[in-house]
């Protein structure tokens, strides 16, 4: 087997080999350790030349107490135990380049059923490469002193990295967890990579098994996608697969979406709020269809606001173009639509006046409130209840439509109206 040890001590980062000097030391003091291995995404990235992430190690034997050891040997935090005989370790507050180590205990993984979570059992290195996703994931090496250095590659994955290509390893890989069809995507598009032509036909014969994925799961993997510098180029893979499909019938993303999304990428101005993000993503679905997604996804209250907002102002936004409308009116036609699907209507929308409805209500009418308050009110002897509101309602409106123009006016018009309260 190849040895890549100049990977570990040239090509890594100065904390990254404080790291794996220490799991070399440890696996000489820890009796129960019978090897130890840096694998996954780490050995992929230094193979192929890039920044690795979080660091992930592999220990055949006694993983629990090489956590706890190796936590206290770089100064860390005690580990966190999974269910998966996995063993977290925060590094924040220690090193820079990474924010966690994950300690696995190296094991195999069976499935009962699709979509199901893992059972799992203590094994070897090469049972616990062969559990993993794809072949480039599926790379260790190791860590111990007597074959420091050593690559493990029992499903040849450095040779796919050589041909830039994606490649799962057996015929049942998204039936047994459907959520490795997302990671595909990102993968691809993350590394430039493409997907032989097997996994490629694997996806497409396994899009049904999304369905056996719960809403949060689904919602989880959509959002990582969404936290990708390439989530564009990753959505439009998604769309021409059939992935956005299968996730909920009705959800597509229009030609004109994609033209806006990749426009703004270009010009480095992606939202940094989901919401807006969603808007603009889902911008186009009718009632049905945006609630058939939300509910699909089942996020938290508000995670689909924007979504729902988009098919509501839809419905609202034609009056917008009567000459005759009024500040107030358009303030009560918008008042309850997420800002951020009014932005994306600017956005994708029609130049149509409505335009200028849109831009005045974000921009001005949102922001007008009256200069006088409760506490006016009741100095001029308007008794506390719902009659406050009501009233500063009426206020608020004249203001906007220009029948007020200062505080004085405002009261004059809160005692004008009172007496109509009191008789109605």
């Amino acid at each position: 087997m190849p040895n890549l040890s100049q990977l570990l001590t040239s090509y890594s980062s100065l904390e990254s080999q404080r790291v794996f000097e220490a799991c070399r030391d440890l696996a000489v003091e820890n009796d129960g350790v019978n090897g130890v291995y840096v694998v996954g995404g780490v050995v992929r990235d230094l193979v192929i030349g890039r920044e690795p992430g979080d660091i992930d190690i592999s220990v055949e034997g006694d993983a629990a107490g090489f956590a706890t050891m190796l936590a206290s040997r770089i100064g860390a935090t005690a580990p966190v135990e999974s269910q998966f005989l996995t063993f977290k370790i925060d590094t924040s507050d220690v090193f820079e380049t990474f924010a966690t180590i994950d300690i696995v205990t190296a094991r195999s993984e069976t499935y009962s059923e699709s979509a199901s979570l893992p059972d799992v059992e203590t094994s070897s290195i090469e049972a616990d490469l062969l559990r993993r996703d794809f072949t480039v994931n599926s790379m260790g090496i190791s860590l111990s002193v007597e074959t420091w250095g050593a690559l493990f590659d029992p499903s040849n994955g450095f040779a796919d990295i050589l041909r830039k290509r994606i490649k799962v390893h057996h015929d049942g890989s998204f039936l047994d967890d459907p959520t490795r069809i997302f990671r595909a995507i990102r993968y691809a598009s993350r590394l430039g990579f493409s997907f032989d032509a097997r996994t490629e036909q694997l996806i497409e014969n396994s899009i049904e098994v999304i369905d056996n994925l719960s809403g949060d799961r689904v919602r989880r993997e959509f959002e990582l996608i969404l936290n990708e510098l390439g989530f564009v180029e990753m959505l439009k893979s998604a769309e021409e697969l059939d992935i956005l499909a299968a996730i909920s019938p009705g959800f597509r993303i229009g030609a004109k979406n994609f033209q806006i999304l990749e426009s703004l990428t270009e010009n480095h101005q992606i939202p940094n709020d989901n919401q807006d993000l969603l808007a603009l993503i889902t911008f186009g679905l009718s009632d049905d269809e945006a609630a058939q997604v939300v509910a699909r996804f089942n996020g938290p209250l508000d995670w689909g606001e924007s979504i729902i907002g988009n098919a509501e102002l839809a419905k609202r936004v034609t009056v917008l173009d009567r000459d005759d409308l009024l500040p107030s009116e358009v303030e009560e036609l918008l008042h309850d639509v997420p800002e951020a699907s009014i932005r994306a209507y600017q956005q994708i929308g029609p130049p149509l006046p409505r335009q200028k409805r849109l831009k005045d209500y974000l921009e001005t009418i949102r922001f007008v409130t009256p200069e006088i308050n409760g506490d006016d009110l009741l100095e001029i002897g308007i008794p506390q209840g719902p009659i406050i509101g009501e009233i500063m309602d009426i206020v608020r409106r004249a203001r906007l439509d220009s029948k007020v123009v200062s505080k004085q006016e405002e009261l004059e018009l809160a005692r004008s109206r009172f007496p109509g309260f009191l008789t109605s």
